[in-house]
């Protein structure tokens, strides 16, 4: 990686990919899609040899689908909130759960996708939002857009995470970080948090959409930024009997899953295997969603 040549192999990889995505979205209605070729993986923890969520590793197959180059943003939820007249949960209820002084965490009620307690520009992703909150962006969406966005199931998140299921441990690869994780420019304003040692992205809080190099399929902040709602219930030992093809998740459950860690958690989450859940109702400031959308069921127009 540190030898010229391989850069250079790099930044070609990732232009071209991105170029591909960008000229082969047939929709006019799709922006900022990336075509993911569909195939097989072994999904799960294919690094360690320890208990966890994470396993057993067993193999997975997905069609094509097309899945959001960027994190929802602070100003394309700001759309859906002055045209629907929309209030998240966060906003409804008692708000969001926010870090204090010291990296403990409390729910805070007057913070919620608008103020969640530190700066954030339009491009940055929208936080403090329930997985309710973006299945409503997205019913939105489709209605006035007439497409069929979705959230991800959690087995195309991952696959998309790991470049088309490549043995990448982040979305960046399997060296040092290249994202907004939990770093030392963080701990500066939270020193309580759990970081990565010696690493300064230069953001405390959330970074802009696409501030950092995106995985070879051009996808950006797969690993860190914000945790991603995607569309899976979670169950206890799921990976045991899950289908092979396209898995959805149980049918019910009582959490939510969420995946690519955060700016502000600790490295372990930002592994592209790497579970967490909530309930759907949950909102906090490390919490966000990006867009899928399925290519079968797209029309030329």
């Amino acid at each position: 990686m540190k030898n010229i040549p391989a850069i250079l192999f790099i930044i070609l990889t990732f232009s071209n990919t991105t170029a591909f995505a960008e000229n082969h979205t047939p929709h006019s209605n799709l922006n900022n899609m990336v075509l993911v070729k569909g195939g097989c993986f072994q999904m799960g923890d294919i690094f360690r040899d320890v208990p966890s969520s994470e396993k057993p590793v067993h193999e997975v197959c997905v069609n094509d689908f097309y899945l959001g180059k960027y994190e929802v943003t602070v100003g394309e939820f700001r759309q859906f909130v002055k045209a629907a007249g929309y209030k998240t949960e966060a906003e409804q209820q008692d708000g969001c759960h926010s870090w204090v002084g010291d990296g403990t965490e409390e729910k805070i009620r007057d913070h919620n996708w608008n103020n969640p307690g530190f700066p954030q520009t339009e491009k940055d992703p929208v936080v403090c939002i329930s997985w309710n909150d973006a299945n409503n962006y997205i019913q939105w969406l489709n209605k006035n857009k007439g497409t069929k966005y979705r959230l991800p199931t959690e087995a195309e998140w991952e696959y998309a995470a790991r470049s088309g299921g490549k043995t990448y441990i982040y979305s960046w690869g399997n060296d040092t970080p290249s994202g907004n994780v939990a770093d030392e420019s963080a701990k500066k304003e939270l020193s309580g948090l759990n970081i990565w040692k010696g690493y300064n992205d230069g953001y405390a809080y959330t970074a802009p959409v696409g501030s950092f190099m995106p995985n070879e399929l051009g996808i950006y902040d797969m690993s860190g930024n914000v945790y991603e709602w995607v569309l899976d219930w979670q169950e206890d030992d799921y990976y045991r009997h899950s289908p092979r093809s396209n898995p959805k998740g149980p049918d019910k459950g009582k959490y939510k899953i969420l995946r690519g860690g955060a700016w502000d958690l600790q490295p372990d989450t930002a592994r592209s295997t790497s579970r967490y859940w909530n309930e759907a109702g949950a909102r906090a400031v490390c919490m966000g969603f990006r867009l899928a959308h399925p290519a079968a069921e797209l029309k030329h127009p």
